[in-house]
């Protein structure tokens, strides 16, 4: 390999081609040989073939017709004209007959013959016909002319290979001189380039050279490029390093560097100075004893900052509060950090130490300190400090189990002496009054000011609350105490709000809020006074507050809706409208009714908020029905007094009217209380002459519970009174309630109002309102608030009580009132004795289950009825069917008392027939009542 290697580029690259180009020449040659062997054998025995199938028929003629000359001529011919046929013979029995060319030379190698391997042929056949045999046919072919053949084109290939290996030669010679000729221009560019940089190539020739060039040439250039940088880079570093020890000579810090092994390398003038020693002296010595530093509160020598940078090998700051100790014994405070030398492979090559002179900042820092904890007027501790005051008083008092008063105290009638007196007197008032508390307190106590005329004071280790009021009484009776200001005599008083610790178990900030609002109280109760904290009240206020924080977020959130009450004419049996309630749905209480939620939104601007909200869904609401068909309905939205007599609630109510121009403001009434309208009548007047103007009526809402007189109903235009709730419900039991119904309805009739009941849960009720004169009623009995996804599925199946339309034009007088209710109070028995197969509880007493004149119907029988009524055979026939009743009664209850169920059912249908026959009598009495003129009306129903 290594006289391969010595060989010239020509010879390296020509020998391996040639190489190559003769093994594919060689192989070739031997793929060819086989060819031609394969293709002359294949033609000697194609030619043997076809001679014989020539001189076949020929013989069989020839020998049947004796003619053997004609067999010679044919076997002659075939010989000469084929070229491979050497030899015809034809054989029959002892005789025969020969063809044969004349032999050739052989010209071709005898090397060449066993390498080709073309041999010559024989083909041998009977000559038969009919059966009969007409002897043998010898054909024979020599190899000579096949060898020939094969040998001259073996020549030929020989020789074209031969050419094709000296054109190549020819070609790689050109090739490598050209290259060569670049090389070598390559070569004396590069010696060039040495001494002048700027050297480079010409680029031409084939792809390869050019290549070549372009990479010296950008070599070139880079190497320029690198070797200039290099030289400005010297230049900066120059420039630098001068500027470095410009720095570090003109720097305000004390600057020291060192060796890896902490040996002093430089200083900077400042560093000689805060240090002592000069630098000559200075280099080589270690840094603890250049640079020698102390705790400045317990005076211990600090750790070498060297060895803190060895293990933290990163910028390390040196401990707080150190100080210097100067060569002389001076001290300085300084503050200082230090950070390692490295090289750009990280290795330590030293250490940097930057120190300054802080004693002006720690004087600053100390002055600041000051200012940012204590009042500049009167230099008392302000927020900052009394928190921290606070917190350890707290602390200590917990280790102490004694009481602690935290009070707020507020300066009365401040703002108009500073005012009167000017800005300069008010501070100096300010500064009095903190000396006289200052006298008053004891030493142990904090006085704080929070701003303004606001102080705070903190009494520890107080022993009972006479304690505390003892020394918060001798400080107000101080503070009252006249002042003179510029010769003018000023007199202030001060509030004053405590409470006590632990008594009050809360945190620092909250024990202030509570004396804050303590004094407040003070102040409100009527000043210069100290007033203690009521713990209680303020957990019922912070309960009302996070209630109300969350109705207001449930407002925001969307979680309240509005369910529909219906209003139904009695008398016409149809419904007129519906009252719109609010109600919140609770995500984890579901619905909340409006009594726990309703109070919390008074006083404050939630009313307006969830007014603002029932207006916008109830014109909506109708909208829809509208737009459904249900044209007659109209919707009554409550509103609260503070939203009503809110100066705004005009504005939202057109506001509201104006989203929903589709809906006549005839379809809205507005419910309001008697506190609404009272409270300023003028205002009320006013905003309901609004209404009226837009079309809306008004109602009086839970008229009769409030204290609205004849004088105030005549001066409010409102359209409609609604009864309250509480007289509808026991009207049938309660005279009381019953005359306020009247006298609510008699007075509607008077001053030409429309009349609404409210809270009709019984049929009887309603046939009652009836016959007073009042036809508009809602309640439970007709049917509870309902959302409004049910409302139009209710009102397609309601139907009014039969029996309001057996009365709807009848009006009673007052005497017979008792006999309406006799039907109401026969009822009720019965339920309760029924409810008792269901396990409810008997809600009569013993006596009036057995006594059928001991039961309210008894009662009214044997007094009131038998009375005005006791005439009439109607009267007199329902008395054995009363007993009765009374005895099925008793029974239904032994029978159940027994376990006899089955049995008390049956009972308790036969019961309930005699029920319906009690009332169909009752019924027939007031009929014949009616007719007979007994204490009745006109208009006798059909």
């Amino acid at each position: 390999m290594s006289q391969y290697q010595r060989l010239s580029l020509f010879w390296r690259l020509f020998l391996p081609i040639a190489l190559v180009v003769l093994c594919t020449g060689s192989l070739r040659t031997w793929m060819f040989l086989n060819e031609e062997r394969v293709a002359q054998t294949q033609a000697m025995q194609n030619t043997l073939a076809v001679a014989a199938a020539t001189l076949h028929p020929i013989v069989t003629k020839s020998v049947n017709i004796g003619d053997y000359s004609s067999i010679q001529e044919q076997l002659d011919r075939e010989v000469q004209l084929r070229p491979y046929l050497s030899r015809a013979e034809w054989r029959m029995g002892r005789g025969q007959l020969i063809a044969k060319t004349v032999p050739t030379t052989q010209t071709v190698p005898s090397w060449f013959i066993r390498l080709s391997g073309i041999k010559g042929c024989e083909h041998r056949q009977q000559v038969q016909s009919g059966g009969a045999d007409y002897g043998e046919l010898i054909l024979h072919c020599d190899a000579t002319l096949p060898q020939t053949e094969t040998w001259q084109r073996a020549l030929n290939r020989v020789a074209t290979l031969g050419g094709v290996i000296m054109v190549l030669f020819i070609i790689l010679a050109l090739t490598l001189r050209t290259s060569l000729v670049a090389l070598t221009q390559l070569v004396d560019a590069y010696r060039r380039f040495l001494k002048d940089h700027h050297t480079r190539v010409a680029v031409g020739g084939a792809r390869e050279i050019q290549q070549l060039g372009s990479a010296f040439n950008a070599m070139a250039d880079e190497v320029e490029a690198t070797l200039k940088a290099l030289a400005e880079a010297q230049g900066r570093l120059q420039k630098e390093a001068e500027l470095n020890h410009v720095t570090l000579m003109s720097i305000g810090d004390g600057v020291i560097t060192t060796d890896p092994a902490g040996l002093v390398t430089q200083m900077n003038p400042v560093a000689e100075q805060l240090t002592g020693w000069p630098v000559m002296e200075a280099v080589q010595q270690p840094l603890t004893e250049v640079f020698h530093i102390v705790q400045e509160g317990t005076r211990e020598t600090a750790i070498n900052p060297i060895f803190r940078l060895a293990e933290a090998n990163t910028v390390t700051a040196l401990e707080t509060h150190m100080r210097l100790i100067a060569r002389d014994g001076s001290e300085t405070p300084i503050e200082d950090s230090a950070a390692p030398i490295l090289r750009e492979n990280g290795d330590i090559i030293g250490y940097v130490l930057v120190f300054s002179d802080v004693s002006e900042k720690k004087a600053l820092q100390k002055k600041i300190g000051w200012q940012a904890t204590h009042d500049a007027l009167t230099k008392l501790p302000n927020r900052a400090l009394l928190a921290d005051r606070l917190n350890q008083a707290v602390a200590r008092n917990d280790r102490s189990q004694l009481l602690l008063a935290v009070g707020l105290l507020d300066l009365d009638e401040f703002k108009p002496v500073n005012d009167r007196l000017g800005h300069a007197c008010g501070d100096q008032l300010l500064k009095l009054a903190t000396a006289r508390m200052l006298e008053t307190l004891r030493a142990t106590d904090t006085l704080a000011r929070l701003g303004g005329d606001e102080f705070v004071l903190v009494l520890s280790d107080l022993t009972s609350l006479d304690e505390a009021e003892t020394i918060f009484g001798r400080l107000l009776d101080r503070l009252a105490e006249p002042y003179t200001l510029d010769g003018e005599v000023a007199q202030l008083t001060a509030s004053l709000g405590f409470t006590l610790y632990p008594l009050d178990q809360t945190d620092p900030d909250t024990l202030l809020r509570h004396a804050d609002e303590a004094m407040y109280t003070a102040k409100h109760s009527g000043r210069n006074r100290y007033q203690l904290f009521d713990a209680q009240h303020d957990q019922k206020r912070q309960a009302r507050q996070e209630q109300t924080k969350e109705i207001r977020l449930a407002l925001a959130a969307g979680e309240f809706e509005l369910f529909y009450q219906p209003k139904v004419d009695m008398r016409q049996g149809r419904v007129t409208g519906f009252e719109a309630l609010a109600r919140w749905r609770h995500p984890q209480r579901g619905i909340v009714p409006p009594g726990e939620f309703l109070h919390h939104m008074e006083d404050n601007e939630l009313g307006s908020k969830l007014g603002r909200f029932v207006l916008d869904t109830a014109l909506g609401r109708v909208a829809e029905w509208r737009r459904a068909g249900l044209n007659d309905w109209s919707v009554a939205v409550n509103i609260a007094p503070q939203h009503f007599t809110a100066p705004h609630f005009l504005d939202d109510l057109k506001d509201a009217i104006a989203r929903h121009p589709d809906v006549p403001p005839q379809c809205l009434e507005l419910e309001i209380v008697e506190s609404a309208a009272i409270a300023d009548l003028h205002h009320a007047a006013r905003v309901i002459a609004a209404c009226h103007e837009l079309g809306i009526r008004l109602a009086l809402d839970d008229f009769g519970v409030g204290y609205a007189s004849l004088s105030y109903l005549k001066r409010l235009p409102v359209d409609v009174l609604k009864i309250d709730q509480s007289f509808v419900r026991d009207v049938l039991d309660d005279p009381g309630d019953l005359a306020v119904v009247e006298a609510v309805i008699t007075l509607s009739t008077l001053f030409g109002r429309d009349v609404v009941a409210e809270g009709v849960e019984v049929a009887e009720q309603g046939v009652l309102l009836l016959r007073l004169g009042c036809h508009i009623a809602q309640g439970y009995g007709i049917a509870r608030p309902m959302p409004a996804d049910e409302v139009a599925g209710w009102a397609a199946t309601w139907q009014p009580d039969p029996s309001w339309a057996l009365w709807a034009n009848t009006q009673w007088e007052m005497s017979d009132f008792p006999l309406l209710v006799a039907q109401y109070d026969h009822q009720r028995w019965i339920k309760s004795v029924l409810n008792t197969l269901d396990g409810g509880r008997l809600s009569i007493t013993q006596q009036e289950l057995t006594n059928h004149r001991a039961c309210r119907l008894g009662h009214w029988y044997e007094n009131h009825g038998r009375r005005r009524y006791g005439h009439l055979t109607t009267f007199q026939e329902m008395e054995p069917l009363h007993a009765e009743v009374h005895r099925t009664g008793q029974e239904i209850l032994q029978l159940k008392a027994e376990g006899r169920l089955a049995e008390a059912e049956t009972q308790a249908r036969y019961l309930t027939e005699l029920k319906t026959r009690i009332l169909d009598s009752l019924a027939r009495l007031q009929r014949e009542v009616m007719r007979t003129g007994v204490g009745a009306g006109k208009n006798l129903p059909a």
